[in-house]
């Protein structure tokens, strides 16, 4: 089998080929499962927790009208700090681990490419 250019994706039965790169359709689903499946869950957190503030706003007096420290009050501290930490600690895990599923993908790879150069050999011999 001719090996296709570095920059064309060829697909053959269930291999993906870029270049170097092989993937399985199986192996690339398995990891874009769990990326859907980490996107949502971060954008249902995202979204809880946005639509919380104005919720407690309207549900608790307390939150917008008790003075904590220095004359913010719960909401306004929430929402001018502790809002961005949040934000940033999401943001930062959720591309740690979408990282981690980037590797996982290429350990895949690299396997199914040594699987695929040891039965080469394999038959060869």
């Amino acid at each position: 089998m001719a090996t296709p250019p570095s920059n064309e994706a060829t697909m053959t039965s269930t291999y993906i080929r870029h270049g170097d790169h092989v993937d399985t359709i199986e192996s690339v689903d398995v990891v874009f499962r769990a990326q859907r499946k980490l996107s949502f869950t971060y954008g249902a957190v995202f979204f809880a927790v946005t639509l919380a503030v104005p919720a407690m706003t309207v549900a608790i007096e307390g939150w917008w009208e008790t003075t904590i420290w220095g004359g913010f009050t719960a909401n306004y501290l929430f929402i001018s700090l502790l809002y961005y930490i949040f934000l940033w600690t999401m943001a930062w895990t959720f591309s740690k681990k979408a990282d981690r599923l980037d590797e996982d993908l290429a350990k895949m790879a690299d396997k199914i490419t040594a699987d695929a150069a040891a039965a080469v050999t394999g038959s060869e011999g």
